[in-house]
């Protein structure tokens, strides 16, 4: 049987968590403040209270600090959605609450997703080289549905993959418009339609 640790992190790990933790803060904060193109990293490393080169070691470019903002926001998601893929894998579940969380958290935090969403563009994303981590959620959502026979094995998880990517950075671009206190229109709303369309169409396949 393997024994797993359950050691708690030692000095040196809680200092570099928490060190990480105050440079991500303070990108935030700043952000807001200034916007991601009228922040800079030097800027960061004085409100986190770093030198310049700790703020590097933890994050080598200022675009890292959109990739951790939305790993952190894809582990809330999976976090929330842990007890309805226990109760029903079933592909239609997962994807609506799946989305419906994401359109709670942009919401809530409508104000950081406009600076965040808007300064990716900026940097080439969300369609540049970098990994696509919310495409490999959306990839492995698939493939379980085609081993559970939910839908065909002539469906394109990759493509079809790329469909939800695509679409949920359309929306979400389109929903980031107008200030911060007044969206366009209902996020949620808009990714139920969206759904009804794309899951009608997999039915079909």
């Amino acid at each position: 049987m393997t024994v797993y640790s359950t050691a708690a992190p030692d000095r040196r790990q809680r200092r570099w968590h928490d060190v990480h933790d105050r440079l991500y803060d303070a990108a935030c904060e700043l952000f807001l403040e200034s916007g991601y193109v009228g922040t800079s990293m030097d800027e960061i490393a004085d409100r986190a209270d770093v030198v310049r080169k700790t703020a590097f070691n933890h994050f080598p470019r200022k675009r890292d600090f959109i990739g951790e903002w939305g790993s952190r926001r894809r582990q809330q998601v999976l976090a929330a959605l842990s007890p309805v893929l226990m109760a029903d894998p079933k592909l239609e579940v997962v994807l609506r609450h799946y989305f419906a969380e994401l359109a709670s958290i942009n919401a809530e935090q409508r104000a950081l997703t406009i600076s965040m969403s808007l300064g990716w563009r900026e940097q080439g994303g969300p369609f540049d080289a970098d990994p696509h981590e919310l495409m490999d959620v959306f990839q492995g959502f698939l493939r379980d549905a085609v081993d559970r026979g939910e839908i065909s094995r002539n469906v394109d998880v990759e493509r079809m993959a790329t469909v939800l990517y695509s679409s949920y950075f359309g929306l979400l671009y389109d929903w980031c418009k107008g200030p911060d206190d007044v969206p366009p229109f209902d996020l949620n709303t808009a990714f139920t339609h969206f759904l009804d369309v794309v899951l009608a169409g997999l039915r079909t396949v």
